[in-house]
């Protein structure tokens, strides 16, 4: 049985065994010639302080309880699928431990992921990069007297912030003891070069729009950022600058004691003397933190390492097709997958829920042991994240059930609307659901997201053997 210890929950997989915790058009290769998992070059820098909350838990086996069937599923999802705020939908439920189809609609149809599409790049990246390994920035001497280079390294969660300070980034490295460590070398500082040719290609994806920058739902991918280049750190949703490099040597300047000290594009010489290096969170946690809040830029600058890994470009197009090869490898059907992004915020990406759901299923069971880092940063209903009251989420009286229960990615863009994840019914048993609600106009958020919080809190109430 699971025994519900506090308000939150949080899963943690074993083999065959889940923790509750209560508390784009882009052509790509059909396959890759590189290894699982690529490890990082180990470099001598400061590592920020990993922390987690100790917690007692109880196991709930994956294949426990009395095996649903289709037609039980069908019943209780019978007054979900009847609100019209689901509008245009697709979907499907999946017994978790046979893989078996409860109920499916159209779950082949690509359609726009949104931000579910984290789930595909958290499962390339948790398969193709060494989940241990880190982000690294450095401050280098220039070629010419008095020059400094920055040089980003794609760790966008680096903190223009005091030590100990919050940002949206627990843990993050800061500017402040990169500016400590050049103070400390000796080096005169009277200019700041930024180099950010750690990444390639455009810094807007194919299908992004500018006015999501002062949104904040995106900026320029630039390797070279600070907090994510939000105005205010401490706020997920905060403005974006836009100005992602120029913003983060301006952070330098001050952290220096000069904020007058003239910054400018460069490139770090061959060779370069390092003056000071600080290190990002470990990938897995940063992909928690990513999914968790369903961080945009987050995501882009994970997906990038994966290209990294597989030898390809890190840029949008590199990325994609990265993320699609990692699919590929993983057995997972991609027929009807198009990816121009790494965070599903591009009108122009689409996938199946059918390959979302297999993700999910795949994570769940532990059957690719390296997806279940995928789980610790799912949303908890009503609880956490975007899935937390204060979203609006599993609030009503047809969704109050799925509270504590259901785990989820949500997504919205544009006029789709999707969340995938899973929940054990009444019987402990896992299902694992996908939904994708398209066409949303005259039914808009507020009434298609807890049409989609019923559905999930539905299959909660499953006793459907």
């Amino acid at each position: 049985m699971i025994i519900v210890l506090s308000v939150f929950l949080v899963a943690a997989i074993g083999t065959g065994v889940v923790f509750f915790l209560a508390k784009s058009d882009k052509p790509v290769s059909t396959t890759s010639t590189i290894s699982s998992v690529v490890a990082m070059p180990t470099i001598d820098a400061v590592d920020p302080a990993v922390t987690a909350p100790a917690a007692q838990i109880k196991p709930l086996a994956v294949t426990a309880g009395k095996a649903p069937t289709p037609a039980g599923v069908a019943k209780i999802l019978g007054p979900a699928l009847a609100n019209a705020g689901l509008a245009k939908y697709t979907g499907v439920v999946l017994d978790a431990a046979s893989g078996r189809v409860l109920w499916n609609k159209d779950s082949a149809t690509a359609s726009q992921p949104a931000s579910t599409m984290k789930l595909l790049t958290g499962a390339a990246l948790l398969t193709k990069v060494n989940p241990t390994s880190r982000f690294v920035t450095t401050v280098v001497k220039g070629s010419q007297a008095g020059d400094v280079v920055f040089v980003g390294g794609g760790d966008v969660t680096l903190s223009a912030r005091a030590a100990g300070v919050t940002t949206v980034y627990p843990g993050a490295p800061t500017v402040a003891d990169l500016a400590a460590q050049v103070t400390a070398s000796g080096a005169p500082v009277k200019r700041i070069l930024l180099d950010t040719s750690h990444w390639t290609g455009p810094d807007m994806a194919d299908g992004w729009d500018l006015g999501d920058i002062p949104s904040g739902n995106i900026t320029r991918m630039q390797a070279l950022m600070v907090d994510g280049d939000r105005k205010d750190p401490s706020i997920e949703g905060s403005s974006r600058t836009g100005t992602p490099a120029v913003t983060a040597g301006k952070a330098l300047a001050r952290a220096l004691g000069n904020a007058n000290i003239p910054v400018t594009v460069g490139t770090a010489p061959k060779g370069a003397k390092v003056l000071g290096t600080v290190r990002s969170q470990p990938m897995s946690v940063l992909l928690s933190q990513a999914l968790l809040n369903s961080d945009n830029i987050l995501a882009e600058a994970l997906a990038r390492q994966v290209a990294i890994a597989l030898g390809g470009a890190p840029s949008f197009d590199g990325a994609s097709q990265a993320t699609v090869i990692a699919l590929q490898d993983l057995k997972l059907d991609t027929i009807g997958v198009t990816l121009t992004d790494g965070s599903g915020l591009s009108h122009k990406d689409l996938a199946p829920a059918a390959l979302l759901a297999n993700v999910m299923q795949l994570a769940v069971t532990g059957k690719v042991p390296a997806l279940r880092g995928l789980l610790s940063g799912l949303p908890v209903a009503g609880v956490s994240g975007t899935l937390s009251k204060d979203d609006g989420r599993f609030q009503t009286p047809a969704s109050k059930a799925g509270v504590g229960w259901v785990r989820a990615k949500t997504g919205s863009v544009d006029f789709t609307y999707a969340l995938v994840g899973y929940v054990p019914d009444v019987d402990g048993r896992l299902l694992v659901f996908a939904l994708n609600s398209n066409g949303v106009f005259s039914a808009g958020p507020h009434q298609t997201r807890p049409a989609q919080d019923a559905f999930a809190a539905a299959l909660r109430t499953c006793g459907c053997s």
